[in-house]
């Protein structure tokens, strides 16, 4: 394999003739190294004289990326038919930019970059309402859809299809959003908690981590890209696994220049994560990860400012305690109370939670079991029901309740049951303040 140089602007691009496989990856992967560590122009690959580049030409272009100086750019361009397709295949466009050519690689690079502001940010306004976003709704372990719960969906969705007139896309979006109920046009999703509080302010604010965070993570990255760096306010109920098991697979936690701080009243936080991300648990070990991550104990019943939001917290029923949080901000509140075992026997002013729920806008309520289960064989288990959700948030006035941290074992027409009693059930028992009641599902938005 030949590999030609020549100087294009400020740009040193190589232009290697023939296959980059094994017998002359390490050829190209020398030469490269050459390139982007021993000059100090931009690189560009000219691969329109490549007919083919396997898994090891790919590797080549890995390490070059990974070992030339930060302020370095690395780029490809000319890719014949093939080679673009193993390009997209492999998902290598993520890895290394693939230009049309060497004047579109040097026009992108010499164009001055965007002002911050210049782009206005929903997620990171100053003006606007509350939102929260779930990433993760079930609890205790992650439930993802089976290949026979899927075909069940579709095998329900054709058989509701019969003597509708479906001939056009709009017909068939219509017939879908207004005729099937949601548990087989939708899922309410199998990822464990995560919910985002979205304040209006540039930085993040997250209830737990479930394997729901890993989406918002990805989020992150495919809306920003990885060189905006974030700040990131995490607080957790508890340092149970299904609470923490996502953390190990946040993408932006192994960005260098990204904060994430981490809050909660147990004092065993940095532990439980730090072991989590250890061997013989996990091959990534926590020191190596390249945010900075901090650890801040909060005291139960106090008032925090962070991140423009108000936050107090109140200690729950749960084997090794877990803590619910109450957001403020503009005269709105948002309560995230999961994993609670609510035991009581009368549900009064005297009861602390309905003081902590009082005229929230949106409480995030665990209502895990049936509350036969929750008072018999799951008893003790540290988890509440539909019925005393209802009952709780009628009492402190709630505005609406969320039913949440859902029965990995419940499918989705179970779910949708269940939601469906749970109404019924809030307009009979109702002294008189209607509370709304939604089922939270992953990917569910909230504006308050």
């Amino acid at each position: 394999m030949d590999i030609g140089e020549r100087r294009q602007a400020n740009i040193l691009v190589l232009a290697p003739v023939g296959r980059i496989d094994n017998l002359t990856s390490a050829k190209f992967q020398a030469r490269l190294l050459t390139a982007v560590t021993a000059n100090s122009a931009d690189v560009v690959v000219d691969l329109s004289g490549v007919e083919y580049i396997s898994s090891a030409g790919l590797r080549a272009l890995m390490t070059a990326s990974r070992q030339k100086p930060k302020e370095r750019r690395l780029a490809v361009a000319h890719l014949n038919a093939v080679v673009h397709e193993i390009f997209a295949i492999s998902r290598f466009s993520h890895v290394v930019p693939v230009f049309a050519t060497v004047e579109e690689a040097s026009a992108a690079w010499q164009a001055p970059p965007r002002p911050e502001g210049a782009v206005p940010d929903a997620e990171t306004q100053p003006a606007g309402p509350l939102r929260v976003r779930f990433w993760g709704t079930r609890g205790s372990l992650p439930a993802p859809l089976r290949e026979r719960a899927v075909r069940a969906k579709i095998r329900d969705a054709l058989l509701a299809a019969r003597g509708h007139v479906l001939e056009t896309e709009q017909a068939i979006d219509a017939f879908i959003d207004s005729t099937l109920p949601f548990s087989v046009r939708g899922t309410f999703g199998g990822n464990t908690s995560c919910v985002e509080i979205i304040s209006g302010g540039d930085e993040y604010v997250i209830c737990d981590l479930g394997t729901g965070v890993r989406e918002f993570g990805n989020r992150v990255l495919r809306q920003h890209g990885p060189d905006r760096k974030h700040t990131f306010n995490i607080f957790l109920s508890h340092p149970h696994w299904d609470h923490i098991m996502g953390f190990p697979f946040f993408a932006p936690a192994y960005i260098p220049g990204n904060r994430i701080c981490i809050y909660g009243c147990h004092a065993v936080l940095r532990e439980a994560l730090r072991t989590q991300h250890s061997a013989p648990w996990f091959p990534v070990d926590f020191h190596s990860l390249g945010s900075s991550i901090e650890f801040i104990t909060l005291e139960p019943n106090h008032i925090y400012e962070i991140a423009g939001l108000s936050v107090t917290s109140i200690k729950q029923f749960h084997t090794g305690d877990s803590y619910g949080y109450r957001f403020s901000q503009g005269g709105k509140s948002i309560v995230y109370s999961t994993d609670c075992e609510h035991k009581c026997s009368h549900i009064d002013e005297t009861y602390p939670f309905v003081a902590f729920y009082r005229n929230a806008d949106l409480l995030i309520f665990d209502a895990m079991y049936s509350l036969g289960d929750s008072v018999s064989v799951k008893e003790d288990w540290g988890h509440s029901s539909n019925i005393v959700a209802v009952e709780l948030a009628q009492a402190a006035g709630v505005r609406r309740l969320v039913l949440f941290h859902h029965e990995p074992v419940y499918d989705d027409r179970m779910l949708e049951e269940i939601f469906a009693d749970t109404v019924r059930f809030e307009a009979i028992s109702r002294p008189g303040h209607e509370v709304e009641v939604i089922s939270a599902y992953d990917g569910l938005e909230l504006e308050l």
